[in-house]
């Protein structure tokens, strides 16, 4: 193993644990009823939840300059272990055998996945994946709106998920060897925009769904399809890749599924930040 892959690993292994502690920080501000949006922007645990993020994002687009791609999206399918045990800490949710079972199936499978590539390659960006990178955008953008304003966590967890595989391709395909020029070129606005998409629907589908549930089908929609996208954009891979991501894919919906049913026997999230009113005496 390299020094570049060794550190790249690394990079990976911080961004699990920077998004599984902070995506909880967060719940546990989102899921207290009757707190207000400025309120909640205010609150020491969201702003450090959303340091953690950022930190984590910054980890991970270190990783994505070292490692595949799919051995990057490792970071996230890792963050779901992270934040199962956060939540238990922090929460005291409980999954069940069932939903433990669905995590570590849902980890082991995104691992394999990444097992089966190879080093980072060489992208090269063309007018056809910019083009590509913005129709998504504008997609995950309705779509998450219109789950949104229908109360469904898990559509707009896919849609925070899928913006968050967007920047994590467009951020593969930016030239760091002219810094000045990739601040504005078109991979580095696609990337600030699906970003941004993806950090949107990720607040609003913790409002809507439990944490474990919803990190669930954002850490399949995220990492699935760039990893599936890796050996397009130059990722060396081994032979067993085609065969490997069908199953993947399978196993991935299977435990979101799962998953799915057992969020809503999950206790609920603390209030955080408010008081509970004296009783009136008799």
């Amino acid at each position: 193993m390299t020094i570049l892959v060794t550190m790249g690993i690394t990079w990976v292994l911080l961004a699990a644990v920077l998004f599984g502690v902070g995506s909880v920080a967060q719940a546990a501000v989102l899921a207290a009823p009757g707190v207000t949006w400025m309120a909640m922007l205010r609150h020491p645990a969201f702003v450090a939840g959303t340091l953690a993020e950022a930190l984590g994002a910054l980890a991970h687009v270190m990783a994505l300059q070292t490692v595949s791609m799919a051995v990057a999206q490792c970071a996230v399918s890792g963050s779901l272990a992270v934040t199962a045990l956060a939540a238990r800490w922090w929460f005291g949710a409980r999954l069940g055998l069932r939903g433990i079972a669905a995590v570590g199936a849902l980890s082991s499978s995104l691992v394999v996945l990444a097992s089966v590539a190879g080093q980072s390659g060489t992208a090269t960006d063309t007018a056809v994946l910019e083009v590509g990178l913005f129709v998504t955008a504008a997609v995950v953008g309705l779509a998450g709106l219109a789950g949104a304003v229908a109360g469904r966590a898990w559509s707009v967890a896919a849609c925070s998920g899928l913006g968050f595989a967007a920047c994590s391709t467009a951020v593969k395909l930016v030239d760091l060897t002219h810094p000045l020029s990739a601040l504005t070129s078109g991979p580095a606005l696609a990337a600030a925009v699906t970003g941004v998409l993806g950090c949107l629907w990720w607040t609003v589908a913790l409002r809507l769904g439990t944490v474990t549930t919803v990190t669930a089908v954002v850490v399949v929609s995220e990492v699935v399809p760039p990893s599936l996208l890796g050996p397009l954009l130059g990722d060396e891979v081994s032979s067993a890749f085609y065969l490997v991501a069908p199953l993947v894919l399978a196993v991935a919906a299977l435990a979101c599924t799962v998953l799915a049913r057992s969020g809503a026997a999950q206790a609920p999230a603390p209030v955080v930040g408010k008081s509970v009113p004296e009783p009136v005496p008799a």
